[in-house]
């Protein structure tokens, strides 16, 4: 049974936890609990439904990827909306890319989690389809664009060669 307003955070700097929790809790989310990685979140969700999970993507020992496919195999949680955080600039596009909305750039600008937070609760405008079964699906159609594209690079790559061949040549 899913919990009224219960969040779960999952990330491996304390620092993060701790400030994502104080913040949550002040702003009318009073039932915040933190994990430090994958795995301790797994052990906690075995005996509770959080409504949200917000996690890190990059955490040793079980990385937010991983963490998240456990979520979709087990059918009691694979529901729960997941709002993903990343160190990561670079990310932002390839998450567009593949019509993943739920995510954010640390640092995180606190109005921005509130705001992301409320719409994924259904207390705002909400984006649909962000739980983690369709956050993997989404992940594995950005897995397939990419693939292409490094494809295409490599092909245009390989073109590139060739054309300074044929310049080396003519000037020889």
């Amino acid at each position: 049974m899913v919990e009224s307003s219960k969040i779960l955070i999952v990330d491996d700097d304390p620092g993060i936890r701790l400030a994502l929790r104080d913040f949550l809790t002040q702003n009318g989310f009073p039932d915040v609990t933190a994990a430090a990685n994958g795995f301790e979140a797994l052990e906690w969700l075995r005996s509770s439904v959080p409504r949200l999970i917000i996690s890190d993507i990059t955490m040793p020992q079980m990385d937010g990827y991983a963490f998240v496919q456990q979520l979709r195999n087990d059918t009691r949680l694979k529901s729960i909306p997941v709002i993903v955080l990343t160190g990561r600039s670079e990310m932002a596009e390839l998450f567009k890319m593949a019509e993943i909305y739920n995510f954010l750039i640390k640092p995180v600008e606190p109005q921005a989690l509130l705001e992301m937070v409320n719409r994924v609760l259904g207390k705002g405008e909400q984006a649909p389809g962000q739980d983690a079964e369709n956050f993997l699906n989404k992940i594995e159609k950005m897995e397939d664009v990419l693939a292409k594209k490094i494809q295409k690079i490599s092909s245009l790559k390989e073109s590139f060669e060739q054309i300074k061949r044929i310049i080396k040549k003519k000037r020889s």
